[in-house]
């Protein structure tokens, strides 16, 4: 362990969570009834391929099956769905289901992205941050990311956030990188609550605080969030905020690491 606070940087992960809330969103419509839905989307019901397709593509009460997942939300994209759109770019960024090919997944999260649903924009904002498959551009996925947060899309306020953290296509600005995290975490984006913690734990941007620092970090924690796990164990490991307590800090590096979080298993 290298014996720092960090605040999670993956922005993989955010856009991987933005899919799979749409996947939620879908499954709480369709309460994962196959027949049903499969009845309905072959009589035109668009939503109902849509939500078919998310049962494929998770394995949500069907044998997962990619390629028809595909197939269910092309359908449903053609048929105007604007979140089998983009997850069917998402499926094409991968290759999941289909052969990998960036250029159609972008083309869909502009799409999507035009038709105002900030996932897209996200999504595309991501896609430009890392130059997959377009050239490098952090000045564009600034705009998305923004875009997408005064949208709605916590996932867009988290990417911003990282940008203005890291001066990225944008002046760096620790306070409006605080700013973001707090408003994405209070929506219950665990990455930004993680991020928020190191902010406050480092003293970058706010006023160092190691309780409010300990207490994002749980919250990160509880909600799923590894690094956060991670990070709240080297605070029990170093009595920071907290009394010592090397047996909880290796509980919670255990924790981290079992839920994926490599740095933890070292």
């Amino acid at each position: 362990m290298n014996g720092s606070l960090r605040g999670t940087k993956l922005t993989l992960d955010i856009r991987v969570r933005t899919l799979l809330k749409v996947f939620l969103l879908g499954l709480s419509a369709c309460q994962g009834n196959e027949a049903l839905d499969q009845s309905a989307c072959d009589s035109g019901d668009m939503v109902s391929c849509y939500d078919l397709g998310v049962m494929y593509q998770g394995g949500q009460g069907v044998p997962q099956d990619l390629e028809r997942a595909v197939i269910l939300f092309q359908r449903s994209c053609d048929g105007g769905v604007g979140a089998s759109c983009n997850n069917l770019g998402f499926m094409y960024e991968l290759g999941a289901g289909v052969p990998q090919d960036f250029e159609r997944a972008i083309s869909l999260y502009q799409e999507v992205c035009d038709d105002r649903a900030v996932e897209g924009c996200n999504n595309l904002g991501f896609i430009y941050q890392n130059g997959t498959g377009v050239p490098q551009d952090f000045g564009r996925a600034v705009s998305l990311h923004q875009q997408a947060c005064e949208g709605g899309d916590m996932a867009g306020c988290y990417n911003l956030g990282v940008m203005y953290q890291s001066g990225r296509g944008v002046t760096q600005d620790f306070e409006r990188a605080v700013s973001l995290y707090q408003q994405a975490c209070d929506r219950g984006d665990m990455l930004s609550c993680n991020n928020l913690g190191a902010m406050y734990g480092n003293g970058v941007g706010v006023t160092q605080d190691f309780e409010r620092a300990v207490s994002l970090h749980q919250k990160a924690c509880d909600g799923g969030n590894m690094r956060g796990c991670y990070n709240l164990g080297f605070m029990y490991q170093n009595g920071t905020g907290v009394p010592q307590d090397i047996n909880q800090a290796l509980r919670l590096y255990r924790q981290a690491c079992e839920g994926g979080d490599e740095e933890s298993c070292n």
